[in-house]
Formats: structure tokens, sequence, C-alpha cells
């Protein structure tokens, strides 16, 4: 068996900057970037930033990062649960086979 079981994950940092008037001319002022699970374009993101944080906050820049993650197999089955469908494909699978 295994020892380690490993997970490549994608990730994507997003740069955000809310739109505010200064003496009646526009300034971006940069916020905390946001990450999002996923290798998102820049369309999505501002899709996302949009719906969370509203009007009047705009998409600088998306840069996508990925890790390349480990956990010991033991662990991974302490914390993990089954998935529903794999546990009835393998108990009709059961059936048909006796």
């Amino acid at each position: 068996m295994r020892k380690m079981m490993t997970k490549e994950v994608t990730s994507t940092i997003v740069k955000i900057a809310k739109i505010d008037m200064t003496e009646g001319l526009p300034k971006a002022v940069e916020l905390e970037p946001i990450t999002l699970l996923g290798n998102i374009d820049l369309e999505k993101a501002q899709k996302h930033v949009l719906k969370k944080r509203g009007a009047g906050v705009t998409v600088l820049s998306v840069e996508a990062d990925t890790k390349v993650y480990e956990l010991p197999v033991t662990e991974f089955l302490k914390i993990a649960t089954l998935k529903p469908e794999v546990v009835a494909e393998q108990s009709s699978e059961q059936v048909d086979n006796q």
C-alpha cells in the first residue's frame, strides 16, 4: 500500500481595487487580494468579485498558483468520508457477483 497520497491543487490569487472619487477624480485603492480555488480567468474573477463585493470593485490581475499537497494514507483514511455513489456501486457489484 502507498504510504503517501499527493494531490495537485490550483488556486487563483485575485488582486482587486475599489474605485473611489478623490477631488472629483477616480482613484483606484488596492484592497486585500482574494484567493479562489481553480484556475480562474479575469472575466470569471470579475463576475465573482461583483457578486461578493458589489459595484465599484474591479479586478486588477489574476495569478494561478499550483501546489502539490501530500498526506500520509493513514491520516487520509482517518479524516476522509466515502462518497455515497461509490458505496452504492460497490454494493450492487457485490450482489451481481453472488
